[in-house]
């Protein structure tokens, strides 16, 4: 019992331990950071100032690590004095006072046997105290991952059973949402025509990117409501919807598989065939043609890098060989070069017959054959029309397409 309790008061108090764990969280949190941007830290020079942060992270860890050393001190000496003091002096008059034995040969191994259940019973009290602390930090992982999971259920669409889309006009209706306090769309309303094809432009922080992401359903709105087909897209299943969109998103993820397998989770069930001409479509050919292994190269193995727009290509080709009804191109094109661009959109324009598309960019000559403009501004939609029709105007459209042709005047001349 004594030992029992010695051990508690080494293990600590809860509350100090999940400071403990905390201030561990942060530092791993704030290494991690540090490294990743480690790079532009040398660009600019401001070394001191970046690992501000991690040093008050490191500080703050060996602060709680240090205090929770000297709170196991005590207790870890009274611990050892226990078993390996206490005991050993006690066991030969306790054991010939319980035993009454006088014959030396047994008493001593009498003895023997005490040391030896001493020593047992010592290293198995260290490991109950051992597996008492995994399962506390178990614990408290847990309830981190378990507030996480509740964060993103909050945040997440509620998903209905509906299969089937009637078809695939899209509609906001008087949408509001916000990150946090911060309101990113507001009273937003829009239809968009089945098989039809748009932009949205607008100054950065407009919300065109949020658009997109409540169409796929990775947030739910705040107010209003969102139709494909007529039907809210929370009473569509997530396979439906997911199955419905195509999304190139503007940071592409490819994942540390050949070139062929990621751009086959566009279409699992795909034949080798379709995964080549999709992959030639993006404009992928020239970079196949660089590897010894073509299509089966593996991305990020020792000798294959590849820039941001060859990335961005692949997570196009992709989106082409997903060959969903809704199309969504968040930036697609914001990593390729010119000549990529033009062959890209010469490829799209046969890709997306009949499909709904969204077209989210900056580069406003990406966007010139599209059916129609929509230019957001404080998540709201100011302007509506064909690029031409928006031009003849004294409008907010024809500001931003001035500006574009002015930096890419900057940018032939320089």
């Amino acid at each position: 019992l004594v030992s029992g309790f010695i051990l508690m008061k080494m293990m600590g108090d809860s509350q100090f331990m999940k400071l403990y764990q905390e201030s561990l969280n942060r530092l791993s949190s704030e290494t991690v950071e540090y490294v990743r941007g480690i790079q532009v830290v040398k660009l600019f020079g401001n070394r001191l100032q970046s690992f501000q942060a991690m040093k008050d992270a490191i500080e703050s860890y060996a602060k709680y690590a240090y205090e929770y050393s000297l709170s196991c001190k005590t207790p870890y000496v009274l611990y050892q004095l226990v078993f390996l003091g206490l005991i050993p002096i006690l066991a030969i008059p306790l054991s010939f006072v319980l035993t009454k034995e006088t014959n030396p040969e047994k008493l001593l191994i009498e003895l023997i046997m005490i040391f030896f259940l001493d020593g047992v019973i010592s290293v198995s009290f260290m490991k109950i105290m051992w597996s008492s602390m995994y399962v506390f930090n178990a614990n408290y992982a847990i309830e981190q991952l378990e507030a996480l999971y509740d964060k993103m259920q909050e945040d997440s669409l509620p998903y209905g059973e509906e299969e089937q889309f009637p078809n695939y006009r899209i509609s906001f209706q008087n949408v509001g949402f916000s990150y946090g306090e911060k309101k990113v769309l507001e009273h937003l309303s829009f239809s968009l025509e089945e098989g039809k094809s748009y932009a949205l432009v607008g100054h950065s922080g407009s919300g065109k990117s949020t658009v997109a992401k409540l169409l796929s359903g990775f947030y739910k709105v705040d107010s209003g409501s969102i139709t494909i087909g007529g039907k809210p897209i929370e009473s569509y299943s997530k396979t439906a919807l997911c199955h419905a969109i195509a999304f190139v998103f503007q940071d592409c993820k490819l994942f540390h598989k050949s070139i062929y397998e990621n751009v086959l989770l566009g279409k699992p069930e795909a034949s080798k065939d379709e995964v080549l001409h999709a992959l030639e479509l993006a404009g992928c050919k020239e970079i196949l043609s660089r590897f010894p292994e073509g299509e089966h190269t593996l991305i990020g193995a020792k000798g294959v890098y590849l820039s941001g727009g060859e990335k961005q290509r692949i997570a196009i080709a992709r989106a082409i060989l997903k060959d969903a009804p809704i199309v969504i191109l968040d930036e697609a094109s914001a990593s390729i070069d010119a000549d990529q661009e033009y062959a890209l959109q010469n490829a799209f324009k046969n890709l997306i017959q009949g499909k709904t598309v969204i077209m989210i960019a900056h580069r406003l000559s990406s966007i010139q054959g599209l059916h129609e403009i929509l230019v957001l501004e404080h998540g709201t939609v100011i302007e509506r029309g064909g690029s031409t029709e928006l031009l003849s105007e004294d409008s907010t459209y024809k500001k931003l397409w001035e500006l574009y042709q002015s930096t890419e005047d900057w940018r032939i001349h320089a």
